[in-house]
């Protein structure tokens, strides 16, 4: 999604929460206002997800630690290591240490993102983000990206449903395979 948000020249964008220790170090090392040489992302060793080679500004950093205040698990404590946000070109990317759902704004705020002020929000989420970030959406699309976990059950392969089911809305109707 960075990518595709670079070569399109989104301007005022944020993306988060992309997991990559290394790279939160790095920027650690550096501090807020250098410019460092990364492979952001991309060590799933999932097809089609590789780094982001890039030189990024350190905008901030922070313990990574905040508290829920969405309506999804509200009033929850968080802790999700040390967090940068790296920028290049016009695009901010909120990078933590170990993994989370993009389920509340704070998740942007502890990298020293405001949601709000931003024209793109680009959550690492596949449903939860709702709750939180509706209320701030123009519009919400949806995006298949490569990762450890199906988040589409049509793309799972089924094979004891009963006979109708819809894997999706509108969908096809799954039939048992023969």
């Amino acid at each position: 999604m960075i990518k595709a948000l670079l070569r399109n020249g989104a301007k005022n964008a944020a993306v988060g929460l992309i997991v990559d220790p290394i790279a939160v170090q790095v920027a650690i090392d550096a501090g807020v206002g250098a410019f460092v040489e990364l492979e952001l992302g991309g060590q799933s060793n999932i097809l089609g997800d590789t780094p982001l080679s890039g030189r990024f500004e350190v905008i901030h950093l922070s313990d990574g630690r905040c508290r829920f205040d969405g309506p999804m698990m509200n009033g929850m404590r968080v802790d999700v290591g040390p967090v940068a946000c790296l920028k290049i070109d016009d695009v901010q990317i909120a990078v933590s240490s170990s993994k989370s759902q993009m389920l509340d704004r704070n998740l942007f705020r502890i990298a020293g993102i405001q949601p709000e002020e931003n024209s793109f929000v680009v959550n690492k989420s596949s449903v939860h983000f709702r709750a939180d970030f509706s209320a701030i959406a123009e519009q919400i699309l949806i995006a298949k990206a490569p990762g450890p976990m199906n988040a589409d059950p049509a793309d799972l392969p089924w094979t004891r449903l009963a006979q109708g089911i819809r894997l999706k809305p509108n969908g096809k109707p799954f039939k048992t395979p023969c």
